[in-house]
């Protein structure tokens, strides 16, 4: 047998025991395909990565893997894993994922990355979406919104969708079968709801993110959706180009996060997306395999 070590850290939250949970497997070699993907399910957290040498031009291979399955992207292991391989000092990690490999610096405890450039879906219509989006969240949409049901993705797509504020955030309950029906329809991996009535006064938007087929219900601190949520926001008028903004979430699961993203260039030609936040470590372990 062969003892793996792990590091688990919090991302996205000052504080232990908020943001979004994540193992770290420093050196992920020997470790089998299976037994990553079963190391992922026995901790049963949003994600697991495993850190192995690079085969093209990054510093670091890193597979990053749900309960569920193995994702190509996602946004709280790239920063997390960036941490724990940096001892949180300052510099720059280019990471090879699935999407590519992208850049991810660390200032000052502060550990932000770029994302690739949105994609934007049209505008869905809003009937017949809405009553299949009603069926799957509840009767909490925003129905004043102007911005519409759109799919964006920087690696991985989601689904945006305006609620009714913090109550309606708060009365918002998940039908699976019926999101999975919806996401099914529009091609995204999770639907993420937000309003701009927020919990902190610094913060510009509230969300809450639930995806399907990855072996949890609901997302703490969802980076690759913060991303295109800026680009959405950004293209809708929601929020300038330049200026870093906060996404809260997590609050209603008692996993307070903060987010930071910020967009380059304009609303019509995004050039840059930036997504940050701190992470905090929390403990470690091992497997034997």
């Amino acid at each position: 047998m062969t003892r793996h070590e792990y590091t688990l850290v919090d991302v996205f939250t000052e504080r232990r025991f908020g943001g979004n949970q994540l193992a770290v497997f420093r050196d992920g070699r020997g470790i089998a395909d299976a037994d990553m993907q079963a190391i992922a399910k026995e901790l049963m957290i949003s994600e697991t990565t495993f850190v192995l040498p690079r085969e093209k031009d990054g510093d670091h291979r890193v597979r990053i893997f749900t309960p569920g399955r193995e994702l190509q992207f996602a946004g709280h292991p790239t920063v997390g894993t960036t941490w724990v391989l940096s001892g949180g000092r300052d510099g720059t990690l280019r990471l090879e994922l699935g999407v590519g490999t992208l850049s991810v610096r660390v200032r000052g405890g502060f550990v932000e990355m770029d994302q690739p450039l949105p994609q934007f879906g049209a505008g869905l219509p809003t009937e017949p979406l809405r009553p299949k989006v009603r069926a799957a969240i509840g009767d909490v949409l925003d129905l004043r919104s102007t911005a519409p049901y759109q799919v964006v993705s920087c690696g991985n797509a989601f689904l945006f969708v305006s609620v009714a504020g913090l109550s309606g955030m708060r009365e918002l309950r998940v039908d699976p079968s019926a999101l999975a029906v919806v996401l099914g329809d529009v091609g995204a991996m999770g639907i993420f709801v937000w309003t701009t009535e927020t919990e902190r006064p610094g913060s510009a938007v509230h969300g809450r993110m639930f995806p399907t087929g990855v072996g949890i219900t609901e997302d703490p601190a969802t980076g690759s959706a913060a991303g295109p949520l800026a680009a959405y926001l950004v293209r809708h008028g929601l929020a300038k180009t330049g200026e870093r903004f906060v996404i809260e979430q997590g609050f209603e699961i008692g996993r307070p996060s903060l987010l930071y993203a910020r967009i380059d260039g304009s609303a019509e030609r995004i050039t840059a997306v930036h997504v940050g936040g701190n992470v905090v470590p929390v403990g470690g372990g091992w497997f034997d395999l």
